[in-house]
């Protein structure tokens, strides 16, 4: 989820830890059509003139096809969507990605972690490959 999030909407990694699952901060369009996303109030980017304090993030879902069902495994929407789901019943946290195991579980998740969420899957598809990982 914090993957499609991220490569949906361009953000940094600090930007997504400001995600917050508030009601208030996030909203989910007709029929799931799209997402709505913001910033946590209060939130203090690391570099304060970005204009992210304040800005909207809007995810658009990907169409359903009827050709190919799991296209809806590609959708931001619909993997946000599924994992408040999923992260309802033990979060703790108004942040939008939480911890999903151990002592920390449904505790805000660090932007350490994110990261490796973002990078890990990116790594593992070009093993998968036989691929040489880019460097950085």
């Amino acid at each position: 989820t914090a993957l499609l999030t991220v490569l949906t909407s361009v953000k940094r990694v600090g930007d997504l830890k400001a995600l917050s699952a508030n009601g208030s901060c996030l909203e989910f369009g007709p029929a799931n059509s799209h997402v709505v996303l913001r910033p946590r109030p209060g939130f203090v980017p690391k570099v304060r003139t970005t204009p992210f304090r304040d800005q909207v993030v809007t995810l658009q879902a990907i169409p359903s096809q009827e050709g190919d069902p799991n296209l809806i495994l590609l959708c931001p929407v619909h993997a946000l969507r599924i994992y408040l789901e999923c992260t309802q019943p033990f979060r703790r946290s108004e942040q939008l990605f939480v911890c999903f195991g151990g002592q920390q579980k449904g505790k805000a998740v660090s932007k350490q972690r994110i990261s490796h969420w973002l990078v890990d899957p990116i790594r593992l598809a070009y093993q998968a490959r036989g691929l040489p990982c880019p460097l950085g």
